[in-house]
């Protein structure tokens, strides 16, 4: 479920949210290296089950802010330099890059080269990128930021269409004028872990705990999962809210699940704190059934920081993770792009995916528009998609009406690394798809930013 992969507002440091002058981030441009191009088109432009989705062509024309003759400017927004935690989120500007060197390399969008302009929020500076933005960029495509609430107003003012990675806020999650290839709608949550964990552990729901961290976002989502567990039938034994900065010990929240009976623990947060929070469960001698967490956790480094500890944890995602790519060529092919353009990158994350998927959305609306690349031709093309897999990346969704997909996988952390575990029985390629995984949610989780709240309309796009 995506927007648990992005609760990484749950940081290891303090941070409040800058609303003062606008201050220069320190941005980076991603083009064509040239080597070992000719300008016409260097390597196959097809990805996945997507073909031609870069290419030579004819495009030509200052049809747009940030298009020329040869060239498209877009923007791309991440968190790494956030002092707090550095390189937060760094596998978005990575994926980025190697996109945009591949699609570049295969001869561009119709042949005009991506530029591709990183902005750096780090964390605290959303708003200011925004503005940047507005100045510059044709479109943002294949970013997010943590506090992304803080620019939504801007961005729609200035009639910026966004194609993220991911989202946060509920003013983001549900804003006009973006295309989501993996959306989380706030009226909807998947719950297809939490029923595999009912029929794989039907004696444990009657003493479930919660614990995520003291942030907005993540309080939300756990909400969300909370009135989940009910509506299941679940019953609550606990809940809790830790200190985001970071506790000094996890060892009284392991005393007080084990005091309050705890046998299956549902955690909404940073995953190396859940690792922590299981390495005291185990030192105080208990065992929990299970621990259900966001996909954020489906990273080497939870496993290398829990050890032992950590297994029984399982995610549900709707992206093929990458101990699966022998059995997807999408997957495989993606690792291989970075082996090839960006050997040292975060090739591995999760939101790597998502935003590799964000660009090869892109490229295909841009495609379809040709020479006449306006924000109006590339966000409708976008927005009338109504299937896509990012070649083959993640399940089937629908951008057009921003439905949370309906197919999904576990996987069970151990160890010794990710698996699918024992009983989970996929009915579509390495998912199970099924509606009722997919639960309409009754409780008010916020709404998004819309035009009309900014005096604008989408007529007003050109």
């Amino acid at each position: 479920m995506t927007i648990l992969v992005v609760v990484l507002a749950l940081l290891a440091t303090a941070c409040t949210r800058s609303s003062g002058e606008t201050e220069t981030g320190a941005a980076e441009t991603t083009a064509a290296s040239g080597e070992g191009t000719d300008g016409g088109g260097g390597g196959s432009g097809d990805f996945g089950d997507l073909t031609e989705v870069c290419g030579p062509g004819d495009a030509s024309g200052a049809t747009a802010q940030g298009v020329t003759d040869d060239s498209i400017q877009v923007g791309t927004i991440s968190d790494p330099g956030f002092v707090g935690r550095q390189g937060l989120n760094q596998e978005l500007f990575d994926a980025s890059e190697v996109f945009v060197e591949w699609c570049n390399e295969a001869g561009g969008i119709n042949g005009r080269e991506i530029v591709d302009v990183q902005r750096d929020a780090k964390l605290t500076e959303y708003k200011q990128r925004i503005t940047e933005a507005c100045q510059e960029d044709f479109m943002l495509v294949g970013g997010g930021g943590v506090f992304d609430d803080t620019g939504q107003d801007e961005r729609l003012g200035c009639l910026l269409p966004e194609i993220p990675a991911y989202q946060v806020s509920a003013e983001a999650r549900e804003s006009e004028l973006a295309v989501r290839p993996l959306p989380t709608a706030l009226d909807e949550l998947p719950i297809g872990a939490m029923q595999y964990l009912q029929e794989e552990f039907p004696d444990s729901t009657d003493a479930v705990g919660f614990i995520t961290g003291n942030v907005a976002s993540t309080i939300t989502v756990d909400a969300q999962l909370q009135e989940a567990a009910d509506e299941l039938g679940w019953e609550k034994a606990y809940e809790a809210q830790y200190n985001s900065v970071g506790e000094a010990s996890w060892t009284p929240f392991a005393q007080a699940m084990q005091s309050a009976g705890v046998k299956g623990l549902v955690y909404t947060g940073e995953p190396e704190n859940l690792a922590k929070l299981l390495q005291a469960v185990a030192d105080i001698g208990y065992d929990l059934e299970w621990t259900l967490t966001g996909g954020n956790a489906l990273d080497q480094r939870y496993i290398e920081v829990g050890g032992a500890a950590v297994d029984g944890t399982y995610v549900y995602s709707a992206v093929v993770p990458p101990f699966l790519a022998e059995e997807n060529p999408a997957t495989q092919q993606y690792l291989d792009l970075f082996d090839e353009y960006l050997p040292d990158g975060k090739a591995e994350a999760l939101l790597g995916f998502n935003s590799f998927s964000s660009w090869l959305l892109f490229a295909t609306a841009v495609k379809e528009c040709g020479s006449e690349v306006t924000r109006s031709c590339v966000f409708d093309a976008a927005s009338g998609i109504t299937e896509w897999t990012g070649g083959g990346l993640h399940a089937p969704s629908n951008p057009s009406e921003a439905e949370t997909p309906r197919c999904g996988l576990v996987v069970e952390a151990t160890a010794d690394g990710f698996v699918v575990p024992e009983g989970f029985e996929a009915t579509d390629g390495v998912f199970r798809c099924d509606e009722e995984s997919v639960l309409a949610l009754d409780g008010d989780y916020g709404e998004g930013a819309t035009l009309d709240s900014v005096g604008k309309s989408i007529d007003d796009l050109e």
